[in-house]
């Protein structure tokens, strides 16, 4: 449990890290670092020995493997439009449905892989990094989207839901 402990501070460090580029503009070459490790940092905390969930593991097995693919695509179709945009603010693809895809196709990766080890801690201690997600988030939106974007953001914001279609 120390482990997942551990690495849910490194997650939050890291976090801290990936803002700190946005206010020390020569540090800017570690966000897509920082962005990589959020990535796949939560993924490791399943090979720390921990207790299982005692459940019908096939079932569970099957429903992380549905939810990782749909988060790789999620993801993929979400980097694929964002590369497009040209500085404005896009709404288009995937954008058009969820303001956060990318984060969204992250959490649909990181439930779904928890789920396929069925690894108690990392699936408690994931809430924790779930609600630091939705944290990097709603701080975007506030401190840079809104500021970068102004009313055109805000109509946005109430057209689409953050992380789930309204």
């Amino acid at each position: 449990m120390k482990i997942q402990i551990l690495m849910v501070a490194l997650f939050a460090l890291n976090l801290l890290s990936i803002w700190a580029t946005y206010w020390l503009p020569r540090c800017a070459w570690w966000r897509p670092i920082g962005y990589l490790i959020m990535a796949i940092l939560p993924l490791g905390s399943v090979f720390f020995p921990q207790p299982q969930f005692d459940l019908d593991y096939f079932w569970w097995r099957i429903a992380g493997v549905v939810t990782i693919v749909s988060g790789l695509f999620i993801l993929g179709w979400a980097i694929k439009e964002f590369s497009r945009r040209k500085g404005a603010l896009f709404t288009g693809g995937p954008y058009q449905f969820v303001r956060h895809p990318q984060y969204l196709g992250l959490i649909f990766i990181w439930v779904g892989w928890w789920w396929v080890w069925a690894a108690v801690y990392s699936f408690y201690f994931g809430m924790i990094i779930l609600a630091l997600t939705w944290l990097q988030g709603y701080l975007e939106e506030k401190l840079i989207l809104e500021k970068k974007f102004g009313q055109e953001y805000l109509n946005y914001k109430k057209q689409t839901g953050m992380f789930w279609v309204k």
